[in-house]
């Protein structure tokens, strides 16, 4: 072999064409489709009983001469469309009509190597007969002529037989699968051993419409009823019919496109056919589905919207029957209920069938055993009625949120966001409002949300200490103190309510290794809340950095500990907010400032919800906000 030579392996073209050369419908489908574009009126296929006789293919279609016998038969791949056009050709002398071709790609005649490693092919026309003996081969070409002669013979047509030695087919099988293949054509006819077969001609047509998809393939769509038809009973689901050749089986299902659940009963009695000429070019060689496509896909999704219209016109007549079923499936779950639960769960069944009368089976039975448990739950009418008012959008977010969150964890955020919204919220609608009683309402919304004063106090690690207690209790004297508050310590067990103001103190702990291994204050925060309308001035300034020097300088700190204190207003005088001495860190902020920095950590939810809680009046929302504040756990006792 000459370098740069290109050789075959002697079982290449088995490899190269293994669907029609291993399954006998395709192969007996291809000579037929083969028939057809040759222009032939009548195929005749002979199927013996056993193997080692002879089967064999004959037409009346045009022949070939030797010089397009070895273009067309010998040429791998042969381009039929790019050679000899789209449209069939036709004998002289015979009525002629309009064919669409389905050879693309010349693999057809490699059918009768289904059944042997060789054949011969018969063709004739203008008088001469050109007789083939091929066979399998290997080296410079995968398959080969071993013998050719002519003779004189009259008419046109083709024969093409061999002797069965493997896949020998049965007879009536073939005669089912050809008649369901091809569409049936008055000017085309074939026969099995002398009988012949009645190609598909659609009976029992209950719906025919028209259509054209965005992608320009136009559609004949008619739907068969088996009740409704005498003949034997097709498989049921769309099938792709082009230029009068059924592409693969009919399904319910192409691609990534599913067109009806297959278990509903319309799927078990009705076969949609889906006819066209303009898709041809998006067969497979073997004519066993589409080659996959985008532009596959944007068919398949137009033509579901055709057959969801149809599909939801007849189901409506079988709703009953679809209810019955579901009733059925869910018999033990429903058992459970009370009789009003059972009419309600009856009414949701109704009202969703007939909105949706192709809805999958495991959705319904999904649904149903969740509207179940909403029966059973002491809630469950209030859900129902919120899923009710929802739209599809909102209720199919919320299947999404439930996908992927556990209930009670949704529960636990919602109720963490909700309750600082609240606190801000309260605060903002009250710290201007000169009536609002302070130490009761605004006082502890804020001392008790550590959270507004940065990301680094939000712990359950600061916590209350004796030792800073003590320190912060000798800072006042006994004239500072608000005696109501005083002497019903319980109501703010954790808060310094001092006439003019009140204070809070807490911190985390840490081991001190200078002093003996001793768990000692470490983080200290301070926060002092003036009453409403105050403004804030040196005087309160260098109060609070006093309180800081006067705890800084106590042997009860951490030996690196940390001091951030905290003073609020309604607003700042002439001062400078921040300050950091030796002993800590100073800062001065108003309510409106806490309101802005806590919207803007919560990602300005606030403002995105703000129709919520604009619905709750003022009193409402304040007692909300408290009701979270005494639910907290207390921090410190001073």
């Amino acid at each position: 072999m000459e370098n740069g030579t290109v050789a075959f392996e002697e079982n290449y073209i088995f490899r190269a064409n293994r669907s029609i050369t291993s399954n006998s419908d395709i192969a007996l489908t291809e000579f037929v489709a083969n028939a057809w574009d040759a222009g032939a009126h009548n195929v005749s296929i002979t199927i013996p009983d056993k193997e080692n006789e002879e089967i064999a293919i004959e037409d009346d279609g045009i022949g070939m001469s030797d010089a397009e016998f070895h273009e067309r038969w010998m040429t791998l791949n042969y381009n039929r469309q790019k050679r000899q056009g789209a449209k069939v050709v036709f004998p002289n002398g015979v009525e002629k009509s309009v064919r669409i071709a389905y050879g693309r790609n010349g693999v057809g005649r490699h059918g009768m190597l289904c059944f042997a490693n060789n054949y011969t092919v018969e063709t004739w026309k203008d008088g001469c007969c050109n007789i083939y003996d091929i066979s399998i081969s290997h080296g410079s070409s995968p398959f080969k002529i071993v013998n050719h002669k002519t003779e004189n013979k009259q008419g046109h047509g083709t024969r093409i037989y061999t002797f069965v030695s493997r896949h020998l087919p049965d007879a009536a099988v073939m005669t089912d699968v050809l008649s369901a293949r091809f569409l049936y054509d008055p000017c085309f006819s074939v026969k099995i051993n002398d009988k012949y077969i009645d190609l598909s001609q659609h009976k029992g047509i209950i719906y025919q419409k028209d259509f054209t998809c965005n992608t320009n393939v136009t559609f004949s769509m008619i739907v068969i009823d088996s009740e409704k038809t005498a003949a034997k009973s097709q498989q049921h689901g769309v099938a792709f019919w082009v230029s009068g050749r059924l592409v693969g089986h009919p399904s319910w299902s192409y691609s990534k496109v599913t067109f009806l659940d297959g278990r509903l009963k319309a799927a078990k009695r009705y076969t949609i056919i889906v006819k066209t000429n303009d898709l041809i070019d998006d067969v497979l060689p073997d004519w066993s589905g589409f080659i996959e496509s985008p532009n596959m896909i944007s068919v398949y999704k137009c033509v579901k919207q055709e057959v969801d219209t149809f599909i939801k016109l007849v189901m409506a007549e079988h709703l009953n029957e679809i209810r019955i079923d579901a009733i059925k499936n869910a018999s033990d779950e429903l058992g459970s209920l009370t009789i009003s639960g059972k009419r309600n769960v009856s009414a949701f069944i109704e009202k969703v069938t007939e909105d949706n009368p192709v809805i999958n089976p495991d959705y319904l039975h999904t649904a149903i055993e969740a509207l179940v448990s909403i029966e059973k739950a002491k809630r469950g009418e209030e859900l129902l009625s919120q899923l009710g008012q929802m739209s599809p959008d909102q209720i199919d977010k919320l299947s999404e949120i439930l996908s992927n969150w556990n209930v009670d964890d949704i529960a636990t955020i919602i109720s963490e966001i909700d309750k600082r919204i609240l606190v801000i919220e309260a605060m903002q609608r009250i710290y201007n409002d000169k009536n609002t009683e302070e130490l009761h309402t605004l006082h502890p919304l804020v001392l008790n949300s550590r959270w507004l004063f940065g990301a680094q106090f939000d712990s359950p690690m600061f916590v209350s200490n004796s030792a800073l207690s003590t320190v912060v209790s000798s800072l006042f004297t006994d004239s500072d103190y608000d005696m109501e508050e005083i002497n019903n310590p319980k109501r703010r067990p954790d808060i310094v309510c001092l006439k003019n103001y009140s204070l809070k103190a807490v911190c985390t702990e840490r081991i001190d290794h200078n002093s003996g291994e001793i768990m000692k204050p470490d983080q200290i925060l301070i926060v002092e809340v003036k009453r409403g309308g105050f403004e804030i001035t040196d005087k309160e300034v260098n109060q609070i950095e006093y309180y800081v020097r006067q705890i800084r300088k106590s042997s009860v700190l951490h030996s690196s500990a940390t001091i951030d204190a905290f003073v609020v207003g309604a607003k700042l005088g002439d001062i400078d907010p921040e300050k950091e001495t030796s002993s800590g860190r100073i800062h001065a902020v108003t309510y409106g400032h806490l309101v802005d920095t806590a919207s803007g950590k919560l990602f300005r939810l606030r403002e995105r919800l703000q129709e919520h809680y604009n619905s709750l009046g003022q009193e409402s929302i304040v007692e909300q906000a408290l009701n979270v504040d005494r639910q907290l756990k207390i921090s410190i006792t001073v």
